[in-house]
């Protein structure tokens, strides 16, 4: 069960909804705030959930976080954003709350809705690659020209960034996924994240954002990678058998 709190409903012209939710590598997440951020986008919605099913306390104090989801929205950009901090593992909970985003797209006249997310890279090389599906064979020539590869064969999308594009194809509304390419599902990805942003700027045909944060987020993760391949390296000599 999940209690929707409508602040506002903003007024647009079958504006674009951008939706997902944090994701292997935080693909999602990332972009996600970045866009919110960037676009000084405003809150007119929250969807509460039962979650988690705990309080938090400090010394002695107890404390009750009850989590949500948001809707923001761009009047200069007509484009609506749905975010959170938590991607649902329940079915029935993951469900609920694709019904509720697709159906506060229905209720805006969204004309498509976009989701992102990360893909595990299958083959090595420098930059990762961006891919993507979509609900409405007519939007196939969109992402060649657009230079997106396409999920070819047959696989699964899973978790709030696939889902919601079932729903949104049982509602009659266009859906588009994109997703860039990861290596290690469990270290943040802002490089990956940044590549997703500017092919959304440049599909929207939205202004250019500063994307100065999350080149220098990749240089700090780029660091950290690099220091923990140095101390792994180090671990290794020390393990080698000494000579009597």
């Amino acid at each position: 069960m999940l209690g929707l709190r409508i602040h506002t409903l903003p007024k647009l012209n079958k504006p674009i909804m951008i939706a997902a939710l944090p994701d292997m590598g935080n693909v999602a997440g990332i972009g996600m705030d970045f866009l919110v951020k960037k676009l000084k986008a405003k809150l007119f919605a929250e969807i509460y959930a039962f979650w988690p099913p705990a309080v938090s306390y400090y010394n002695g104090l107890i404390k009750y976080e009850q989590s949500s989801y948001n809707f923001h929205y761009s009047q200069k950009d007509n484009l609506v954003f749905f975010s959170g901090e938590f991607n649902p593992s329940d079915p029935r909970r993951l469900y609920e709350l694709c019904y509720e985003v697709v159906n506060m797209a229905k209720k805006l006249k969204v004309d498509t809705l976009y989701t992102i997310g990360a893909a595990l890279r299958q083959t090595s090389h420098t930059e990762p690659k961006l891919f993507a599906a979509t609900t409405a064979s007519e939007h196939l020539g969109l992402l060649k020209k657009e230079n997106l590869e396409l999920l070819n064969g047959k696989g699964q999308i899973t978790g709030f960034n696939g889902l919601i594009l079932g729903i949104a194809k049982e509602k009659q509304l266009d859906g588009i996924c994109i997703l860039s390419e990861i290596d290690n599902p469990n270290v943040i990805q802002p490089r990956s994240a940044q590549l997703i942003i500017a092919k959304l700027l440049q599909i929207l045909r939205l202004r250019s954002l500063d994307m100065k944060e999350l080149e220098e987020e990749e240089k700090r993760k780029q660091f950290m990678e690099q220091q923990m391949s140095y101390m792994n390296g180090l671990a290794r000599k020390d393990n080698q058998p000494g000579i009597a």
